[in-house]
């Protein structure tokens, strides 16, 4: 099999809905920025990065089985019918499971995590609404309907985004833009099951459904560590920022992360498009290169970046954030390094999937969960903010070298482990002399 006109393009309605979500993401940042203050950009960081790990609990790395099962075999539409439904069903009782707990919680105290009620209630609904959306999308684009997939996510962002300015612009607050999020989710649910109402209406239990299910969670599970360690890498941050700073701080970090994460999420986009072409292509001498050089690229893009945000730093930060802001600038060329490096296991790592040895990314995603924290604890009380980050960054390099020299052994593409070091030594010393301010 050579990479097909029909792969590319699916990939590319995929890349186009997808950065357009990610574009009208990033333009709502001076918007909110501007509106809500520090402390309530703040709250709207931990809004987003406790539903990003609420939805990774629910949805048990379930989408990256059903990938894998569906790149490797053409099933009938009643199987694709048990698989889609099911889904949204485990990830649903999961969910009111969660729910269950945090009404038992708030008997008992008004707050969470900084958050009161109404921010968790708006989680709830977001990630259920998310969720399904979610699920009918990573469906629908195995089953030659990427457009339907690709409008879908779109769409309702589109709607939620509208409607929560719409209420910004009355109650300059940031749980009214919470609510207009969850409306346009609502929206993109609804949608997402019209659109795929025949496979649910088809839903039967098929005859081997045991064995298809454990097979499944055998697949899937472990890639919830991975997915997880993602996250918590990201929560480890603020959280020792609020152990050592208080949630201004906390602000002002979110403003910088939100404008770092913009390189990261435009060529995770390109990688996710692509994801189902290189799996289906990976023994052929194309799909191989691909796989390779992928990953080369993305390295070499990490100094590149990072000196970018070096120089523009001042003018993007007041930009986006004001004034208020501007004094956090020097921290962005950090963070654009730290979460590329951190988020480099989505351009690599194919091996782990190939030979189904994704166990192993739970322990790699554990060790550097554990050292993220204990760096970012220990740099951030020595030097303060900038420590936090860098100490994100030392536990991101150590990743990615671990990573990709197992993911080798379990199947070789190659990779040049010069350019990997190469690349993590200039990146640590020009992090170094930007934190000293003599870069």
């Amino acid at each position: 099999m050579s990479l097909t006109k029909k792969g590319l393009s699916d990939s590319a309605y995929y890349l186009i809905a997808n950065i357009g979500y990610k574009v009208l993401a990033f333009l709502i940042i001076p918007i909110l920025a501007k509106s809500v203050g520090v402390k309530e950009f703040a709250t709207y960081d931990l809004f987003l990065v406790i539903s990003s790990f609420i939805d990774i609990i629910i949805v048990l790395g379930i989408d990256s089985g059903v990938a894998i099962f569906l790149a490797e075999a053409d099933e009938d539409d009643t199987t694709l019918s048990f698989y889609y439904l099911s889904t949204l069903i485990i990830s649903s009782a999961i969910l009111f499971f969660i729910a269950l707990i945090l009404l038992i919680i708030f008997l008992f105290t008004n707050e969470l995590f900084l958050l009161d009620r109404e921010i968790w209630l708006y989680i709830i609904f977001y990630v259920f609404f998310n969720m399904v959306t979610y699920h009918t999308f990573n469906f629908l684009k195995w089953r030659a309907k990427a457009k339907e997939a690709s409008f879908i996510t779109l769409f309702s962002y589109v709607i939620g985004m509208l409607s929560g300015l719409g209420f910004l612009y009355f109650h300059k607050s940031i749980n009214s833009y919470l609510q207009g999020l969850v409306i346009g989710l609502l929206v993109g649910s609804i949608v997402s099951l019209y659109i795929s109402r025949e496979y649910i209406f088809g839903f039967k239990l098929i005859k081997d459904y045991k064995s298809r299910l454990k097979e499944l969670f055998a697949i899937s599970l472990p890639f919830v560590p991975s997915y997880l360690g993602n996250s918590l890498m990201q929560m480890a941050d603020r959280i020792v920022i609020l152990m050592l700073f208080t949630k201004y701080e906390l602000g002002l970090y979110a403003i910088i992360v939100k404008l770092a994460m913009i390189p990261q999420v435009l060529i995770g986009t390109v990688a996710g498009g692509f994801t189902p072409v290189m799996l289906k292509n990976y023994k052929e001498a194309d799909g191989k290169k691909l796989i390779k050089n992928f990953f080369h690229i993305y390295l070499l893009l990490i100094p590149i970046i990072f000196l970018i945000g070096y120089f523009l730093s001042d003018f993007a930060v007041k930009l986006f954030g004001g004034e208020e802001y501007l004094k956090a600038a020097y921290l962005l060329p950090l963070a654009l390094a730290s979460i590329l490096f951190v988020q480099s296991t989505q351009a690599n790592g194919f091996g782990y999937v190939i030979k189904r040895k994704t166990h192993y990314i739970m322990y790699i995603t554990f060790l550097t969960v554990v050292l993220n924290y204990l760096l970012s604890l220990a740099f951030g009380y020595m030097i303060g903010l900038a420590g936090v980050i860098f100490g994100t960054l030392i536990a991101g390099v150590i990743r990615t070298i671990f990573f990709t020299h197992y993911s080798e052994k379990l199947y070789r593409f190659d990779y040049n482990n010069m350019l990997i070091y190469s690349i993590s030594i200039v990146t640590i010393a020009m992090s170094i002399f930007s934190i000293k301010g003599d870069f």
